[in-house]
């Protein structure tokens, strides 16, 4: 049996608290996003934080890696890094200052629309990836490519594969045939293959059916699919974007098998 690697997503506090900044509030949800990080790195084999999730203003990913390191986590952390809230130069500084903090690897999407305030740019992120390489961050940092949960569109597809990223990250999957489909596409180009599965739990329901998610093929059985996949490469980023515990309780399962 292949030996899977865990990626676990977790989405850092959101700035505001009831459309207002407040310190305290801010502080304690840090600290409770802290521990929760804390317990299940020792569960899974990295984490990875969102950058504004849903276009909503949260607390840097960056400050939180640091904020991570000092309390001991050694895993690998990945960040996400959206698009839509910054321009080339933050893109250029949100890659350096990565480097510098030891991110482990980079994930380019363009993001929802953010709920305050306009977009800022509209660049491919396949644009974004060669432009990093060109300038020589991909020898000091693993750049990866957010990519369909199925293969679809032929010209962004060929647009992705042109871009060169360490991996694909898929959006989150629900059945093994896509998958196979898009590892069976990116082998030639030497390019990773890390699917995103979302924990099926009553808490998530609400969130699987705002991306269209149908997890009636593994709900009975996550751990099952979870490894069907896992077969296949080698690394998954599971998430729970409702409900931690749900999320916790399953990677102990993960763990345990």
């Amino acid at each position: 049996m292949v030996d899977i690697k865990v990626i676990y997503e977790m989405n850092p506090p959101k700035v505001l608290s009831n459309n207002y900044f407040d310190n305290k509030t801010i502080n304690k949800n840090i600290d409770l996003f802290l521990s929760r990080t804390k317990r299940i790195s020792e569960f899974v084999d990295g984490i990875h934080l969102t950058d504004n999730v849903l276009g909503i203003p949260r607390v840097s990913s960056l400050i939180i890696v640091s904020m991570l390191k000092k309390m001991g986590i050694s895993k690998p952390i990945s960040c996400t890094c959206r698009l839509y809230d910054k321009n080339l130069i933050s893109v250029l500084q949100f890659v350096t200052d990565s480097i510098i903090t030891g991110v482990y690897s980079i994930l380019i999407l363009r993001g929802d629309e953010p709920v305050v305030g306009n977009k800022i740019i509209d660049i491919p992120p396949t644009k974004i990836i060669k432009t990093l390489s060109a300038h020589n961050f991909n020898n000091f940092i693993k750049l990866d490519l957010s990519f369909p949960n199925r293969i679809e569109n032929s010209t962004r597809i060929k647009n992705k594969l042109e871009a060169r990223p360490r991996a694909f990250v898929t959006q989150s999957i629900s059945s093994i045939e896509n998958l196979k489909a898009i590892v069976d596409m990116s082998k030639p180009f030497g390019i990773d293959v890390i699917p995103c599965i979302m924990c099926p739990s009553k808490k998530n329901e609400v969130s699987a059916k705002n991306i269209g998610l149908d997890w009636s093929s593994y709900v009975n059985d996550p751990e099952k699919f979870i490894h069907e996949a896992g077969n296949l490469t080698n690394k998954v980023l599971l998430c729970s974007p409702n409900s931690f515990e749900d999320g916790l309780e399953l990677v102990k399962r993960l763990k345990k098998n």
